[in-house]
C-alpha cells in the first residue's frame, strides 16, 4: 500500500479519529461537552477538511505571495502572469 504522508493516510486518520471520538464520548461525564473529530485529530482536520474561506481572503494571500516573489533577486516574474 502506498502512503505519502498525511494525504495517503487520510482514511486511517478519519477512522481512528472517529473511533476515538466515539469512545471518548461514550465515557465522558454527562455534563461535559462532546468531543468532535476536529478536537481529536487537531491540525490534520484543517488539512483534510479545509475551512471555508472567502474569495477576498484568497486574493489577499495571492497578492502577498506575488509581492514576496517579486522581491527576490532573479524571480521569474514572466511566468507568474
Amino acid at each position: 500500500m502506498y502512503a505519502d504522508g498525511l494525504l495517503g493516510n487520510r482514511g486511517i486518520i478519519n477512522a481512528l479519529g472517529a473511533l476515538t471520538a466515539g469512545v471518548f464520548n461514550y465515557i465522558r461525564a454527562p455534563n461535559a461537552p462532546a468531543y468532535k473529530l476536529e478536537t481529536i485529530i487537531g491540525r490534520a482536520h484543517d488539512y483534510i477538511y479545509p475551512p471555508n474561506t472567502d474569495t477576498e481572503n484568497k486574493q489577499q494571500v495571492n497578492n502577498a505571495l506575488i509581492s514576496y516573489i517579486k522581491r527576490q533577486p532573479g524571480a521569474p516574474i514572466g511566468r507568474l502572469f
